[in-house]
């Protein structure tokens, strides 16, 4: 962390209570068929809606401006459905690939498939076998641990509250609704530069959507 500044951490917070995302100057939006707004509501939220294509996704996610090598990284992100249904999968959590639509943590039955180099967050589909939320990373290409929390994806209009942290030596910790739910250690390459990403996929050709209350994201600087 630098020491020639009492600013030695960097924050980044967004409530969405402005009219719409700034896609070019502030969260990139990803998702070719997607439909990513702020809605006008209590608190105001992101609204993240996929196509009906099977397995399209919609996607925010910050500038690849988080490396944990310097000190601990954070994100925090609460959610949640906008209606009950089957067909859905989500990821919460810090990546290297800012640029495609693809799930960078994903799982189909009892299989994780990993599409980034390195990355570590919340993922969850109801296209396993069991419909709980995971914790894992990749390191190097590599999957790191994985770890099936036991909790299940709150109902529509139920918040949840995801927050990863990711430590110098690269252990990540994850928590839903201020609880501790899984540690992984050498979780991802910890001198690597990140971005945060919340993610949603629809899995069986029908329409998904989510509501960001608000996304969180600190680090250390170089």
């Amino acid at each position: 962390m630098a020491t020639d500044t009492n600013l030695g951490r960097v924050k980044y917070f967004n409530d969405f209570v402005k009219k719409e995302n700034d896609a070019t100057n502030e969260l990139t939006e990803i998702g070719t068929s997607a439909t990513i707004g702020i809605n006008e509501q209590n608190n105001g939220a992101l609204v993240l809606t996929t196509h009906t294509d099977d397995n399209d996704s919609a996607a925010v996610n910050t500038l690849k401006t988080w490396n944990p090598s310097f000190g601990l990284c954070v994100m925090e992100a609460r959610v949640t459905q906008v209606t009950d249904a089957e067909g859905r999968g989500i990821f919460i959590g810090f990546t290297d690939d800012a640029s495609t639509e693809e799930n960078p943590i994903s799982i189909s039955g009892t299989t994780v498939t990993t599409t980034a180099s390195n990355g570590v967050g919340f993922y969850f589909d109801t296209d396993a076998t069991t419909d709980t939320i995971r914790f894992g990373g990749v390191k190097a290409d590599a999957d790191s641990t994985q770890v099936n929390t036991g909790v299940a994806l709150a109902a529509a209009a139920t918040w949840q509250t995801f927050r990863v942290s990711i430590d110098e030596d690269g252990t990540a910790v994850g928590s839903i609704n201020g609880k501790e739910v899984a540690r992984v250690a050498s979780s991802l390459t910890a001198n690597t530069d990140l971005c945060a990403k919340v993610l949603l996929k629809n899995s069986d050709a029908a329409a998904a959507s989510m509501y960001v209350d608000y996304l969180l994201v600190e680090g250390s600087r170089e």
